[in-house]
């Protein structure tokens, strides 16, 4: 993959840019995990949870807002590719708690390019709340923007199939979900400043 042609980021939020507060971790990932192959319900709040638990997924969202904190690592690539005059935002399947989380990480001000799901009326990995990200961004074109997430079908499948260049935050876990596959495989987002030669 020719990374020179890359203008633009976008970033999924929770396990992307922020870790879940660790007194959830352990339950929010085995319900996670458990659910990732789980074929998404038209009442899934990200597809990600198994059916039945979307009670958990509304309660966590608004319990992990307060537990975010800021990590440097994160911010560090977030100035790099702002003093390099790269355009970047969040694509995020969420609440108005998001906007919290962001507080809290010490990423304020906002992006002006912040799509919520619950906000926009479009959820990853739809097409449309990608194409919105870029009309906020400026109007770069697919191929021209890195989106960076860790979710298999949300973040890679949904940016892959909307034509974006993806960079899969893969946790330890190794490549099974087929095509589209991930353009790149990193640990964290501090090696995205380096993907675009930065």
């Amino acid at each position: 993959m020719d990374s020179t042609q890359l203008k633009a980021v976008l970033f999924d939020l929770d396990k992307t840019l922020a870790d879940w507060p660790p007194f959830l971790q352990h339950i929010g990932l085995i319900l996670r995990n458990a659910g990732e192959d789980t074929p998404p319900q038209p009442e899934d709040q990200g597809g990600t949870f198994p059916r039945g638990f979307q009670w958990f997924e509304t309660w966590m969202r608004r319990t992990q807002a307060p537990g975010y904190k800021p990590e440097q690592r994160v911010l560090d690539a977030l100035a790099k590719l702002a003093d390099a005059g790269i355009p970047w935002g969040i694509v995020t399947n969420g609440t108005k708690w998001q906007h919290v989380k962001l507080v809290n990480m010490g990423i304020q001000p906002e992006p002006e390019c912040l799509v919520i799901s619950k906000e926009f009326g479009h959820k990853k990995p739809e097409p449309e709340i990608f194409t919105e990200a870029l009309r906020r961004l400026g109007g770069p074109q697919p191929s021209e923007t890195l989106f960076v997430g860790d979710n298999p079908r949300m973040d890679i499948h949904g940016a892959g199939n909307a034509g974006l260049v993806t960079a899969w935050m893969h946790r330890g876990r190794t490549w099974k979900w087929g095509l589209p596959e991930p353009d790149f495989t990193i640990d964290h987002v501090d090696e995205v400043p380096e993907i675009l030669g930065l």
